[in-house]
């Protein structure tokens, strides 16, 4: 075991136990919020969803890695292989139409009552947790084809041909005809986001001009819990599209790329696995309500005491 593989090892054994902790510690607030409040907010089915997609695209993509540079690089064998990539590949999907999903409903929450979006502002609300359903049946039944083309590495079998190795497995040659449903979820899923960004940010300018002379006569510049929100899943949807575009670059150029090393694998799977291992620590810095539910809880006991 060289150096090198000893730092990329621990490299992504800290993204991951960092990520997974983040995630784990948020969803134990929403879970404390629900119970203790015994309400939750618009938005808490579909960030709940995206912190267990979040920890299952980590432990997916992340620990194949820490098992091939710290551990044995053969251990997954074919069908560790198959049970890994469909994994990765179902939370993948799953991450990308959450994040959509996201979006969109907040674009809808925060339009004014004159606009187009506002008519369908309750029923898009009443939909919000089948939506959630929706989206995991739909990305494990287009990707259920994934575990008829990965096996074990090229390195136990010589005899794999038309694909390409993925450092602890391989991908057989895939049917173009086979991709064409979770590209197009994925270009559809990134559209909405670019929309939903895009309608978010002009009412957020507007709305900053209308009480632009409020704030020049008050020294109070706090802004509101909506608008904080909002500018959250802003920066969200900015760092998982970012995130998603450069790792679907590198994972293009090892695919059709002539020269393509290992590192592109490398270099893919961490920028993949940066917006879920921030996402959470972000949320939870941006929710105020997420500590105050807290420590209103905490101290009812004492009150009554």
């Amino acid at each position: 075991m060289s150096l090198y593989d000893i730092v990329l090892g621990i490299i992504f054994f800290s993204q991951i136990g960092v990520g997974v902790l983040g995630n784990s510690l948020l969803l134990c607030f929403y879970v404390f919020t629900l119970f203790s409040s015994h309400r939750s907010r618009l938005l808490d089915p579909i960030l709940v969803q995206l912190t267990l997609t979040n920890t299952i695209v980590l432990l997916s993509q992340g620990y194949p890695l820490v098992n091939f540079y710290l551990g044995s690089v053969y251990s997954l064998g074919s069908l560790g292989c198959k049970m890994v990539f469909y994994f990765q590949r179902m939370s993948r999907g799953l991450a990308v139409c959450t994040t959509c999903l996201l979006s969109i409903v907040q674009a809808v929450t925060i339009s004014p009552s004159s606009s187009r979006l506002a008519k369908h502002k309750v029923r898009v609300l009443k939909l919000i947790s089948p939506s959630c359903l929706l989206c995991w049946i739909f990305n494990m039944i287009i990707e259920v084809n994934v575990p008829f083309h990965i096996t074990g590495s090229k390195r136990i079998n010589s005899s794999h041909t038309g694909g390409f190795e993925v450092l602890y497995c391989y991908w057989e040659k895939v049917l173009k005809g086979k991709i064409i449903l979770p590209f197009l979820r994925d270009i559809l899923c990134v559209g909405g986001m670019v929309w939903a960004s895009s309608y978010i940010i002009v009412l957020l300018y507007r709305h900053q001009r209308k009480i632009q002379h409020i704030h020049r006569t008050s020294r109070s510049q706090k802004t509101s819990p909506e608008i904080r929100a909002t500018q959250t899943i802003l920066l969200l949807l900015s760092i998982f599209v970012s995130a998603y575009c450069i790792s679907c670059g590198f994972t293009l150029y090892k695919v059709y790329g002539t020269h393509s090393g290992d590192w592109l694998v490398v270099v893919s799977t961490f920028t993949a696995l940066c917006f879920p291992t921030i996402s959470p620590f972000l949320l939870i810095h941006r929710d105020t309500q997420i500590f105050s539910s807290c420590c209103a809880s905490w101290q009812k006991p004492s009150l009554h005491s």
